[in-house]
């Protein structure tokens, strides 16, 4: 995946930097080589979130975001039952 571009404040990046650990707790853990690029797609979730301008906590919504889109059989070989926050809408 290609760069993207991102400019913010120190506090801004705090509080994304805070988003991000505590989602990843929910999603991980995903070891081997499947760990970086999962943290590379949670981290542009959660940028996205942000720019599109959600007010709040957006936690929640880039937990469920990453178990709606990140490949399945990826995160089943490294993160077993991973205790993630509930999702609204189940997914078959």
């Amino acid at each position: 995946m290609s760069a993207c571009q991102f400019n913010a404040g120190p506090e801004e990046l705090a509080a994304l930097g805070s988003v991000f650990h505590e989602a990843w707790q929910h999603v991980a853990p995903i070891d081997g080589p499947f760990e970086n690029p999962h943290r590379e797609w949670l981290a542009r979730l959660i940028l996205g979130l942000h720019r599109s301008g959600h007010s709040g906590d957006i936690t929640q919504l880039a937990i469920e975001q990453f178990l709606a889109t990140a490949p399945l059989a990826e995160r089943a070989a490294g993160a077993g039952d991973s205790g993630a926050l509930p999702v609204r809408s189940a997914r078959n």
